[in-house]
This record gives C-alpha cells, structure tokens and sequence, in this order.
C-alpha cells in the first residue's frame, strides 16, 4: 500500500510540474470567467408501506438543491479555475411521518490547473473512486441513480406492526446503502489527457487513502458508449476499499441501457462477525424520445436494483422503478416522477414493501 501511495504523490508531482511549467509569452492574453449557475429540485411522494399509507414532501436527494461559483483564467498554453459548490437542502430525506432535515453543506471547494499535459484538482471534490462508476446514460438519473433516490428517507414497516401505525424500521438508503464510492473529501488528483476515448485519474486523500479510476467514451457509427472502473483504499473506518464498474450504451434510435456493479470490502479488523462483503447490482432500460413534444427530450427507463449485505449479513434489498423525465428546455426544467416497489428482507424482521409515486420538477439556473 506504500508504494501505491507513493506512485499516487509522484504522479500527481508530475501534473504540478507539467502544468507549472508555462511560458511567460502564454499569460500575456488571459481569459478571466465567472459564473453562477445551480439548481432546486422538489418533490411530492405518495405511497404505502404495508401497514400506513402516506403523503410526503421534501428535496430530491438524488439531485439535492445546491448553488455553485466557477471561475478561471484560460491562455492558450493553460488554464486555472476553481468552483465552489453549496448544498443547500430543505427537508432532505423526508420519512413517511416527518419532513427530511435542512441541510448546508459544501460539496465543492476547488482548484485545478489544466494544460496539454493533463489537470490536476486540488482541495474538495471528486475525487478518484468517488462515484463515476454509477454509469447512468437513461437521462432519468436525477430521479433514481446508483447513488440515491428521492425515496430514499422513507423507512421499512414490520409487519407485525399495527395497521396505521408509522414504519420505525431502516431506511431505504441504509438497506442498499448509497456510499456508491469512497465520497466528496480533500485531497488532490491528476487527470491525464484523453488517449482515444481512454481516460486515467490517480487521487491522494485526506485520510491517507489512495484511489484510481480509468474510463472510456467513444461513439461507434451513432452507437455511443460511456464506460468506467475504480478502485479506493480506504484508510481507518468500516471498510477497507470500495470498488466497482459500469457500462452505458444508448443507440441512434434512442435506446439505452445502464448497468453497474458495486463492492465494497469490510475492514478486517471491525469485521469480528464475520459478514459477508456488501455488493450492489444496478441497472437500467431507457429511451428517449425526441419529437414527443416540441418542449424538450422525453426520457423513460425501467430500473432495478439488488443490494445484498449492505446492513446485516444475508440481508437482501430489491426494487423495481418506473420513471419518466420531461425536459422543458426553453425553460431550464424538467418534470419528473415514478413509481417504485423495494423490500427489504433479514434474518431478524419480516418487512412489508414499500409502493411510492414521485412527482417532481427540477428548475436550473
């Protein structure tokens, strides 16, 4: 693990030399850019748990509210930039009984310098192994995704419960569990150039972790791929790495498909029970329609997922959604909404499922 942390620093040692190395000639015509952009994203969510029937409200966590500063200065020879980006969330995660909790959060505070030879990210952000490999190419990602979903806050009913009474079991991000990778967090990466599609970043973190990711995008006679794979060693914690893969592919007629894979491997030294590994499978049927309306793409996708060990050995998520986007694009909008089936299943309690609509817009700014 020492010298994998030392090829990080020295790669990244690398990008800073490359990057610095500018001639004095190239700053003498620098673009200077800002701009603020962002976006809200709210929700209704009607359902049943097995046992209470529900109406909730709360900020899509799939696609959370948040507001966000870029800015750069760009020669020809090279440009440097940064971004500061807010989450700011207001009943984030509602339960079926509760509205979600308000959440201000920095998700982004960075810098990078880029030239031919490749960019370097310094400070908090994405770093390798963060997320890239939740490959979603069905244009509904902002309802449902790998990472998150808008329903993620509502919580498993015993069925032993009392008809009427308030589900008090997991959640639904905590059965499948959304840390699809390694997280936001400090550090910096060195990303090299795209090689024909092929793309490489190498990452050093704040909790002396290390971490890589290569990804792949090319179009081959209208059929477009988008493809990635990472690995993050994670130091201290529940696990010690987390690693995955996905694919996306979408046709000239508008079809697409998504698929992802997900491990993560528990820290021997915690692991004192013995559980198995949790592992996440993940995938999606999409088509996007152009002349449905003359407002914007329609985007329809059929998701399932399968999530097994996530909170207890042998537990067992499952769900199937159905979802819809309408792009209102002269608008900067999207309507959304969706229905999903999950159950949850352990060797500890009989859950009933849970059946929830979404219906939600997205306005970008």
């Amino acid at each position: 693990m020492n010298n994998f942390r030392m090829m990080l620093l020295s790669t990244a040692a690398i990008g800073v030399s490359s990057v610095v190395a500018v001639s004095s000639a190239s700053a003498a015509d620098v673009e200077k850019k800002m701009a603020w952009s962002g976006h809200i994203s709210r929700f209704v969510t009607m359902g049943d748990d097995g046992e209470h029937s529900f109406v909730s409200h709360g900020d899509n966590n799939a696609a959370g509210s948040r507001a966000r500063v870029k800015f750069s200065a760009a020669s020809e020879a090279m440009t440097i930039g940064g971004m500061v980006e807010l989450a700011m969330q207001a009943a984030a995660k509602p339960t079926a009984g509760a509205v979600g909790a308000d959440n201000f959060s920095i998700r982004h505070s960075m810098l990078y310098f880029k030239n031919s030879m490749g960019k370097l990210d310094i400070g908090e952000t994405s770093h390798a192994g963060e997320s890239f490999v939740g490959v979603d190419v069905s244009g509904t990602g902002g309802i449902e995704g790998i990472t998150a979903s808008a329903i993620d806050g509502l919580q498993f009913n015993d069925s032993s419960s009392t008809s009427g009474t308030d589900a008090a079991g997991p959640t639904i991000t905590t059965a499948y569990g959304a840390g699809m990778g390694s997280g936001r967090m400090n550090g910096v990466s060195y990303t090299t150039p795209s090689f024909n599609g092929f793309g490489i970043k190498v990452s050093h973190r704040m909790d002396a972790s290390g971490a890589w990711e290569g990804t792949y995008g090319g179009d081959f006679n209208g059929v477009k791929v988008k493809a990635g794979y990472s690995f993050a060693h994670v130091a201290g914690g529940t696990y010690d790495s987390k690693q995955g893969g996905g694919v996306g592919i979408t046709l000239p007629s508008g079809l697409n498909f998504s698929a992802t894979y997900r491990q993560e491997d528990l820290a021997s030294a915690l692991n004192t029970a013995n559980n198995d590994d949790p592992e996440t499978m993940y995938g999606k049927i999409g088509y996007t329609m152009s002349g449905l309306s003359d407002l914007g793409t329609t985007n329809l996708a059929v998701a399932y997922r399968h999530t097994e060990n996530q909170a207890l050995s042998n537990d067992d998520y499952k769900s199937i959604s159905l979802l819809v986007n309408q792009n209102l694009s002269d608008y900067g909008t999207s309507i959304y909404g969706g229905y999903t089936n999950a159950s949850y299943d352990t060797s500890l309690s009989d859950f009933d499922d849970i059946d929830a609509v979404v219906i939600g817009a997205t306005v970008k700014f």
